[in-house]
């Protein structure tokens, strides 16, 4: 009986196929890689094009001048419209992981001297599971129904707002003001806002949030907060919620007012102090200085670690009972 002779593949063939399977995916890759603009000219031109983006995938958003809108849906792909202004250029770059888009002049790709003569509002419809990147000038922002990993805005003088329910928040404005709506309970994990001169609102944020400004006013509201930091120096801080349990609540302002509202049973180690401000509480006996104008609070009222710490120099502080 004869025996099926084996036959051997020289080395060199075994790693060009070896090759050839690693570098598949990568060139598959590349050929669904998008690269294109679209030019505006003398005059305004709309949008309408589409372009691929995985549910989960991430997008990132220039625009200098006018308005960006996100919307999350629940269809896969970008659905791009709005209108691009005259003498700009969008260019678009990505595959379907991630998008970038950024608003560009015609010129030289950057803005120079006084920048676009006209407004670009981008309007996006998105995956709701994806991340995004948004970066503005003097433009508005808004972000709806967007649940993925995370969302990050960097503003210098147009407002944001965003409803949505991330699991981590970053917004960073200069001049403008912030409104957060988190849309469902127990999904954001951090959440940071923080403005110059703008004021902050934000509502439903449960994790690890911290709020801060320089003259704006701080507006929290939530049935329940993990950590709550907030700063001002010149604004009003106003928070109502009530810390999980072993969370903290930290209020900071150097002239402005300070109210805190909390749970009616909370248990928590409480310090609260102003320097020529009044304070008043719900919780303990406020302690006058003996020499000065300032006055203290210091109680415990039990619970396991949970702490507040409300500080104002020269503005009034009060504890309340929700």
């Amino acid at each position: 009986m004869k025996t099926a002779k084996a036959h051997a593949v020289p080395i060199g063939t075994l790693f060009a196929l070896a090759l050839c399977a690693a570098t598949a995916p990568a060139l598959a890759s590349e050929k669904s890689r998008t690269e294109t603009s679209i030019e505006a000219g003398s005059s305004a031109k709309a949008l309408d094009s589409t372009y691929k983006l995985a549910a989960d995938g991430a997008i990132d958003v220039s625009n200098v001048r006018g308005s960006v809108t996100i919307t999350g849906g629940s269809e896969d792909g970008v659905k791009l419209s709005g209108s691009l202004g005259a003498g700009s250029k969008l260019m678009v770059e990505g595959s379907g992981r991630r998008l970038e888009m950024r608003v560009e002049t015609e010129r030289s790709g950057s803005w120079s001297g006084n920048g676009p003569r006209s407004d670009t509002d981008l309007v996006l419809n998105v995956p709701h599971g994806i991340s995004i990147k948004l970066d503005v000038v003097s433009a508005s922002s808004k972000v709806s129904n967007v649940d993925g990993r995370s969302i990050e805005v960097d503003n210098v003088s147009g407002n944001v707002r965003v409803e949505a329910a991330a699991r981590n928040i970053e917004i960073d404005s200069v001049s403008g003001d912030v409104v957060l709506q988190v849309t469902r309970a127990g999904v954001s994990e951090r959440t940071h806002l923080q403005t110059v001169s703008g004021n902050i609102r934000a509502n439903g944020a449960d994790g690890r949030v911290k709020l801060e400004t320089v003259s704006g006013t701080l507006t929290f509201v939530s049935p329940s907060v993990a950590e709550l930091s907030t700063e001002s120096v010149s604004g009003n801080i106003e928070a109502t919620t009530k810390p999980a349990k072993g969370g903290r609540v930290r209020a900071e302002t150097m002239s402005g007012n300070l109210r805190l509202r909390l749970g009616a049973d909370l248990a928590a180690r409480i310090h609260a102090e102003t320097f020529s401000g009044t304070l008043k509480t719900d919780f303990g006996k406020v302690v006058r200085a003996e020499h000065g104008p300032g006055s203290s609070l210091d109680v415990d009222t039990g619970g396991d670690g949970t702490r507040i710490d409300a500080q104002s120099f020269s503005g009034n502080v009060e504890l309340r009972k929700q």
